[in-house]
């Protein structure tokens, strides 16, 4: 009799004990906004843009529409100042005319294709679900893809400008400068944004023509 009193002495110290001892633990918080985005990160983006040569040289080319698509890698400095990497994929180039050799004018749609590597400036706030961004910097690119289509309905004629005697130059540099408006998770954020790229560098030796793009982007930050 006396062994079972004691049983259940210790059955009711035991669970007399049992908030205490959980009280005693302390629950780990979920990540703040603001320490997250305070991380470095990877992200991906995917964009639509027009694009045309600018320049004492191209007063008669049009845009074209072109496309972005990449990746980056941003890291913070000093916030609210982070650095951003990108490796993007741009289509470029723009839509003039020429004469072909029945005397008729035909348009001629010039298309570039670069491996472009912005670095990236960016000012965003730290607080809140939605942040204003804003951002600039210089944009190198490396021309892989190069091609010239003459816009004629009855005798469509393209080529590489491997295969002609256009030159266009293989290296070109560039400044972005853009802004938008980014939505904030505890582990991830979504932005949109605009960019404008302005072209440093001719695209032809001996003219001045220079690449000009207007893009809207959404990225996606892991």
């Amino acid at each position: 009799m006396a062994s079972r009193r004691c049983s259940v002495h210790f059955l009711m110290l035991a669970l007399l004990s049992l908030p205490v001892t959980l009280a005693g633990q302390t629950p780990q918080a979920p990540p703040s906004p603001r320490r997250s985005s305070l991380r470095p990160a990877v992200g991906a983006e995917v964009g639509y843009s027009r694009s045309d040569l600018g320049g004492a040289n191209a007063l008669r080319v049009e845009s074209r529409q072109g496309a972005l698509t990449g990746v980056y890698l941003q890291v913070p400095l000093k916030p609210p100042v982070f650095l951003r990497t990108e490796a993007l994929f741009a289509l470029k180039g723009g839509r003039t005319q020429v004469v072909v050799d029945s005397g008729a004018a035909r348009d001629l749609d010039i298309g570039l294709a670069y491996i472009e590597v912005p670095v990236l400036l960016r000012i965003a706030a730290t607080r809140g679900r939605f942040r204003p961004v804003l951002f600039g910097g210089p944009a190198p690119s490396l021309q892989i893809g190069c091609d010239l289509q003459v816009v004629d309905p009855n005798a469509p004629i393209s080529a590489t400008c491997a295969e002609t005697d256009v030159n266009f130059r293989q290296f070109d540099i560039g400044l972005v400068g853009g802004g938008g408006v980014e939505i904030r998770w505890p582990q991830s954020a979504l932005a949109l944004e605009a960019r404008y790229t302005a072209g440093l560098r001719s695209v032809l030796p001996g003219v001045t023509a220079r690449n000009r793009a207007f893009g809207v982007v959404l990225a996606l930050t892991f």
